[in-house]
Parts: C-alpha cells; sequence; structure tokens
C-alpha cells in the first residue's frame, strides 16, 4: 500500500495502543518521535524493538510497520522536498535534495546508536513540540516556523551521522524515487515535467515510463505532477504576500487565463476567492 500526499507539509500528533495503517510507503519523507510504550517496527522486511523516546527517519520508498506493544505518543512530520525551498526554486536549493538523499542512507546504519544519544532526543524532542504547537495555532498551515525548524532538525540529525560513511552509491536509488526527486525538484518548469522529456531524461520509452510510474505510485504521471504542483501553488497562495501573477510565473504560467483555468479545474474556485477565503479564515 502506498500513502500519497500532495501538501508540502503535514503533522500529526497522536496516542495509541493499535497502528492504524498496514505495512505501506510514501511519496514523502517522515520524521517521526515516539515517546513512551514499545513495540516492534519493522523496515523493509527487518524487525526491531524500541522502547521510550525513538526517531524514525523514512525516505520515500521504506515500507513500514508498527506493532506496539505499550501504548505510545506518536509526533509524527510528513513532508516534500519542496517545503525545505519555501516554494522557491534556485539552485542552492539542491543542498536540500542531496542532504535527504544522504540522510535517508546514513540513518539506517545509525539509528541503533543515535536512539541512545539523550541530548539528541531530547532536542529532537523540544524542536517537534514547538513544530505541533505552531501548527496546532495556524489552523494546521504552513508557517515559515516551521520550514526553518525542519531544516534544523534535518541538519541536526546530519550532524549526528557525521561519522557514518554516505553509502547512497553502496545502496542505489530506486528508478521511481529518482522519478520523484525530479518532478519536486522541477515542478516550477512544466516543460521539463513532460512525459517526452521525462522519457529522454530518464532513457524509456514514453509507454515505459508511463507504466513505471503508475505500478510505483499506484496513479498516473499527469494526476501525480497536477496534484503536487496545485497544493503547492495553493501553499504559495496562502502563505506569501506575492502577488497571484507573481505567483503564476514562478510555476511556469506565462499566460494568466491559462493559470486560471488550471487553478480553477483543480479547486472548483478561481485563485483570487482561494485567497480571500483563506485570508478570512486565518484572520478569524
Amino acid at each position: 500500500m502506498k500513502l500519497v500526499q500532495f501538501e508540502p507539509l503535514f503533522i500529526r500528533s497522536f496516542s495509541t495502543s493499535i497502528w492504524p495503517f498496514p505495512l505501506h510507503n510514501h511519496n514523502h519523507y517522515e520524521l517521526m518521535f515516539v515517546a513512551g510504550g514499545s513495540g516492534t517496527h519493522e523496515l523493509n522486511q527487518i524487525s526491531t524493538d524500541y522502547s521510550g523516546e525513538t526517531v524514525f527517519f523514512l525516505a520515500p520508498e521504506d515500507n513500514h510497520d508498527f506493532n506496539i506493544a505499550e501504548e505510545c505518543q506518536f509526533s509524527v512530520i510528513k513532508f516534500l522536498p519542496g517545503v525545505l525551498k519555501a516554494g522557491i526554486n534556485s539552485s542552492t536549493t539542491d543542498y536540500w535534495d542531496n542532504l535527504l538523499t544522504s540522510l535517508s542512507r546514513k540513518w539506517n546504519l545509525s539509528a541503533d546508536e543515535i536512539n541512545n544519544d539523550a541530548p539528541f532526543l531530547k532536542k529532537v524532542s523540544s524542536i517537534m513540540e514547538v513544530m505541533i504547537a505552531e501548527w496546532q495555532e495556524n489552523n494546521q498551515q504552513v508557517t515559515e516556523i516551521h520550514t526553518n525548524l525542519l531544516r534544523s532538525l534535518l541538519l541536526l540529525i546530519d550532524s549526528s551521522t557525521k561519522n557514518v560513511n554516505d553509502t547512497t552509491a553502496q545502496y542505489g536509488v530506486t528508478q521511481i524515487e529518482r522519478l520523484q526527486n525530479y518532478i519536486h525538484s522541477h515542478i516550477h518548469f512544466p516543460e521539463k515535467l513532460s512525459v517526452k522529456n521525462l522519457s529522454v531524461t530518464f532513457g524509456l520509452s514514453e509507454s515505459g515510463l508511463r507504466s513505471i510510474f503508475r505500478k510505483g505510485m499506484e496513479m498516473s504521471l499527469g494526476i501525480y505532477i497536477s496534484s503536487l504542483r496545485i497544493e503547492m501553488i495553493k501553499n504559495r497562495i496562502r502563505n506569501s504576500e506575492s502577488s497571484l501573477s507573481e505567483i503564476a510565473l514562478e510555476f511556469g504560467f506565462t499566460d494568466p487565463s491559462h493559470f486560471n483555468k488550471f487553478f480553477q479545474k483543480h479547486s472548483a474556485v478561481n485563485p483570487l476567492r482561494y485567497r480571500k477565503d483563506n485570508k478570512t479564515k486565518n484572520e478569524v
């Protein structure tokens, strides 16, 4: 089972004695902090026991499941790479793409050691508490505070895994991961996300590309790109002072009428109404 998220960032905090999801993977990264309780975590067909405070860092193609023995408090941050770039495309943001790829590989080699590091766990707990509070106070909307604190968490993890060799080349990156990373990095450039360009970039036939993506993501390539694009546009409209014309240009729309039609098709309202409605909600 694959859980697909198009929002740049989503946070959950809950207590449970029964894990509510079957074995699954995602299209997003996931940072989890578990407080109290105990159980077994299955990650890519390898089971490990956990108890007390524990951190899990999951990459998009990681398959995982929990078997909870004692009730646990879960704090979960689910995010797409784009949230680290604050919606702005820049060559300098490749740093975050590279860091995420590196962390997801190094984490699997160092998780046990890091989860025995009490100061590290305390820092993670404190940062996530602030993120959850900010999330709840802002009606589950992403703010600049979330972006900066998430960056801090990733840098903290990176600092804690400095002594671990980067084994990205050894483990490799799956083809569907490469496709997702490319789409996330180029969502502002629609011409680069055409089936023709993607097939050339990844050395696949157009039919082969569509087939691989549908099999890996359980949806068509076109639906995935459109859904990701509209959620990132909505996030920019909600959380920036940029004009609608500026936001349209950021995402490759040179024709305002095309931008309006695209937005209305996927949102049932035009972008101006969407901005007014969300501004009103934030003021209530």
